[in-house]
């Protein structure tokens, strides 16, 4: 069993489009030996109106059809073929989707929770629905944002960072797990240089500014710790919500690690709410990592920390 994933909670609307977040589930958990909690939380309103009024007969009739198709569902995604299998871990419960995910992931201390981008419908490869958001908003360990269950185990990784504390624990915490998986992607780690970093500066040319931020780059992956996978860099400029989705689509990424600032949300990933609308509108699947073990005083510095190349001392960088 990895050491980085025993426990995983994946959420299910029961429908066609749900099957494929639950295999990519089971293909995390088959890889990991991780225990696999499989929830569906439905609210009063998908029951038919006469239950509304007191009728009880009917409320099990649907509760029991409900039951069954979770059970079918376990049985079309092969969840039930896991090593050690407990169909007690099948959980059904009424009430709002990302607070029972939620608060199921924290009662067993998940370490991943797979959900998917929408609850259901065309757009589920883009867009982000409002479970999803909630979820990933709140959650205390990483949550895996599922688009295509053919991308898993990943071939090609993308890890977005702003050379912040909050980055760092994404670049470390994601590579982990991807090593306790046993997966070998082609990993690259980008940093995204805004232009107005990239062309105001009175003391450096464009150029220099792309080699020191290279530099520093460099600097900041080998702060993070040692990496368990071969990394590859790379530096652009634009601005980083459109660079980074644009960079997905080129390399054809599989899978894009992402920090946030916790509690309060995605506020911020460089410059604005980029993360947000990275994991909007990504067609890749997501890994996105709350700060765990980051310093409170190291969250706070790095919410709107950026590249400064006015602050960096020409002598100790080679041009």
């Amino acid at each position: 069993m990895s050491q980085i994933l025993k426990t995983i909670v994946i959420g299910t609307s029961l429908s066609a489009v749900s099957d494929e977040v639950v295999r990519t589930g089971v293909a995390v958990a088959r890889a990991s030996g991780a225990a696999v909690w499989l929830i569906h939380v439905y609210a009063p309103t998908s029951l038919p109106a006469e239950v509304g009024q007191g009728d009880w007969n009917l409320f099990e009739q649907q509760l029991e059809i409900l039951r069954a198709s979770l059970d079918e569902q376990a049985q079309r995604t092969e969840l039930d073929r896991l090593p050690g299998f407990d169909p007690g871990r099948l959980h059904m419960v009424m009430g709002s989707p990302a607070r029972e995910i939620l608060e199921l992931a924290r009662e067993v201390k998940a370490d991943l929770i797979v959900t998917g981008a929408v609850e259901g419908g065309a757009v589920h490869r883009i867009l982000l629905g409002s479970t999803a958001d909630q979820v990933i908003r709140k959650a205390l360990c990483p949550v895996l944002l599922a688009r295509s269950v053919a991308a898993f185990p990943p071939r090609r990784v993308e890890i977005p960072v702003d050379l912040s504390a909050i980055s760092a624990n994404a670049l470390r915490q994601g590579l982990a797990l991807l090593a306790g998986l046993g997966a070998a992607p082609e990993a690259e780690v980008l940093f995204v240089l805004n232009p107005l970093e990239a062309e105001a500066s009175i003391q450096f040319t464009p150029a220099q500014i792309e080699r020191m931020a290279a530099k520093e780059l460099d600097r900041f992956i080998a702060e993070s710790g040692p990496s368990p996978l071969p990394l590859q860099t790379r530096i652009t400029t634009g601005y980083p919500r459109e660079s980074i989705l644009s960079v997905l689509g080129e390399r054809q990424v599989d899978l894009a690690i992402l920090g946030t600032h916790g509690h309060g949300g995605f506020e911020r990933l460089m410059i604005g709410s980029v993360a947000s609308g990275v994991a909007r509108r990504a067609a890749c699947n997501l890994l996105v990592v709350p700060p765990r073990h980051v310093d409170a005083a190291e969250i706070g510095q790095s919410a709107g920390m950026r590249f400064r190349p006015e602050g960096l001392q020409p002598s100790g960088v080679s041009l």
